[in-house]
């Protein structure tokens, strides 16, 4: 394995495109990581269902297991990234997360459900988009943006290729044994990816960060990350409303994200159409994540995050019209695109509003913020379906917060080349 190892690592340093290669292994790795987890849940919940004999919203109950587990992994992830390495932290997850999804093929109880999902939610949060970024971070002065939204494509595209190994496995051997292959393709592609390819730094192969001109030589010593302490942002004013913003911004695309294919089958498309619909929509999610990283190196922090959270306004605005035909159109684009917020534009506020120096511990801010988001949506969106006996009333609510918040980076939000890292 050494030897193995060893000649992989010689190849790596010999390639002229090793940064691009770095963005690909960590898309394969979330491929894995979030395509037999979050992306491929729906897929199990009638069998779980059935199998474990309890009610629909019994099973649903997890979503929001899952919600209080990512914000523990959240504040977890930055605790142990100042005790471990960025690589050990992400080895160590990646294993512990291929025992969790196995053993989420042997549970018999509702209990036993929830304590896994709790547990999968801790593990993918603490081995994926905080590390992980920080990772390509490492990899990139220049156009880190664009690495970080190629890089989590990686999330739809697992979606995909799960759903679809999903819907042929489930039928023909059961969701135990479908689950079950899950986690073995998870152990071959961490040790692929996270044990063969990944580095936290190009030093480590002789390499500097791309368009890292006018860097000093790898042999010489990294400088310093620099950075905001976080007590200095703690006392602002401006932080608390930025993290405001954020929240908001969670609990509207959440709930247009949640809640699309219901609303689709209420204003009188058929389940096909609907899910055709989907479908598309997923496929602009999965473009927007790159054309969304893109932008925000092109526009900078201020004008990327506008266009954002307008397209998600303009989504929002056509799920309410969608009864005209016509917006469907917007619909796919403006959600697929706008959606891309959540995973893009966390990362690249917490390195360039922030610094490197403390990113970890802004991140999982950003990221607790958001996870507080995904557990209070489907309350009020439950809340108020059941007084209405529809989703547009909530959906006029989310618009009008997520204009609110589109106004709100015109004051907090620094302009183009003005971000303070």
């Amino acid at each position: 394995m050494n030897k193995i190892s060893s000649q992989i690592e010689n190849r790596l340093r010999q390639s002229t495109h090793m940064h691009w290669i770095i963005v690909g292994a960590v898309m394969i790795t979330l491929v894995a990581m979030w395509g037999a987890t979050y992306n491929s849940y729906s897929l199990f919940v009638t069998p779980v269902q059935e199998s474990l004999q309890v009610s629909r919203s019994d099973i649903v109950l997890g979503v929001t297991v899952k919600g209080i587990g990512s914000i523990l992994g959240s504040y977890l992830c930055a605790f142990l990234l100042n005790k471990m390495s960025v690589m050990k932290l992400l080895r160590l997850s990646a294993f512990l997360l291929v025992g969790n999804i196995i053993s989420l093929s042997l549970v018999q109880s509702l209990l036993q459900y929830y304590a896994v999902l709790f547990v999968q939610a801790v593990l993918t949060i603490t081995g994926g988009f905080i590390p992980l970024s920080i990772i390509v971070h490492n990899w990139f002065e220049k156009r880190s943006s664009l690495a970080i939204g190629l890089a989590f494509t990686g999330t739809g595209l697992g979606g995909v290729i799960f759903n679809w190994l999903g819907g042929i496995w489930i039928p023909s051997m059961g969701w135990r044994r479908a689950m079950f292959l899950f986690g073995i393709i998870n152990l071959f592609v961490f040790l692929i990816t996270l044990f063969l390819i990944i580095r936290a730094t190009p030093y480590e192969l002789g390499l500097r960060p791309y368009g890292a001109s006018d860097s000093p030589d790898a042999s010489e010593v990294v400088a310093e990350p620099q950075g905001i302490e976080v007590r200095e942002a703690l006392r602002s004013a401006r932080f608390w409303i930025f993290i405001s913003a954020i929240f908001l911004m969670g609990i509207a695309t959440n709930s247009l994200f949640n809640n699309i294919s219901p609303h689709l089958i209420d204003s009188g498309y058929s389940l096909p159409q609907a899910a055709k619909i989907t479908s598309v929509l997923m496929v602009f999610l999965m473009i927007g994540k790159a054309l969304i990283g893109y932008l925000f190196d092109l526009l900078g922090l201020r004008r990327g995050a506008l266009l954002c959270t307008l397209l998600v306004s303009l989504g929002i605005f056509s799920a309410i019209m969608i009864n005209n035909r016509i917006f469907v159109l917007t619909l796919v684009v403006g959600a697929g695109i706008g959606l891309s917020f959540n995973s893009i534009a966390l990362p690249v506020f917490s390195l360039h509003l922030f610094g490197q120096k403390n990113y970890a511990r802004f991140s999982s801010f950003l990221q607790i913020a958001h996870g507080f988001a995904t557990i209070l949506n489907p309350i009020v969106v439950s809340v108020i379906y059941q007084r209405s006996r529809s989703y547009i009333p909530a959906f006029w609510i989310f618009f009008a917060l997520s204009c609110l918040v589109a106004i709100t980076w015109l004051f907090i939000l620094p302009g183009q080349n003005k971000e303070p890292f």
